[in-house]
């Protein structure tokens, strides 16, 4: 499947998202399952490294927002935590608009430290993954390293 990884050009040690392919990979499969809804996970690792994408439930069933059950996301967190992994980022699709944050998304951004990855299906034959760091109504986007792993 074909996808482009939309990359910043400021201050990449400071902006950056490492995460594997194969979990990238996971990332747009869900979103192409949810389709015309929005999808939505969680990206746990440490620091700014992705280790997993964990699919969530979007409890709107909506194509324009989204949100998590929050027993579904305590659920979650508890099996990071004893996995030793922190929440590192959070995931979700636009179906109809590009991957830069909604008002919404900002609005809603309440986890200031950690990344925001938006995968756009706007031609979903070729997703665009963009990822960002919203912190104060402030949008900065990151830089987003690919890891390919041996087969």
């Amino acid at each position: 499947m074909l996808y482009h990884i939309a990359c910043a050009v400021h201050d990449v040690h400071l902006y950056m998202l490492t995460i594997k392919e194969t979990e990238l990979q996971k990332i747009i499969e869900h979103c192409h399952l949810e389709y015309p809804n929005e999808a939505c996970g969680i990206l746990a690792g440490s620091k700014c490294i992705v280790e997993l994408a964990i699919k969530m439930t979007n409890t709107d069933s909506s194509p324009s927002s989204y949100a998590m059950d929050p027993q579904e996301q305590l659920r979650v967190v508890k099996n990071m935590r004893q996995a030793g992994l922190e929440l590192v980022g959070i995931y979700h699709s636009h179906t109809g608009s590009e991957a830069y944050p909604s008002s919404t998304d900002v609005r809603l951004a309440y986890y200031p430290d950690t990344a925001y990855v938006i995968v756009t299906l706007l031609d979903r034959s070729c997703p665009v993954v963009k990822g960002y760091r919203i912190k104060n109504d402030s949008v900065k986007e990151l830089h987003m390293n690919i890891v390919v792993e041996e087969r």
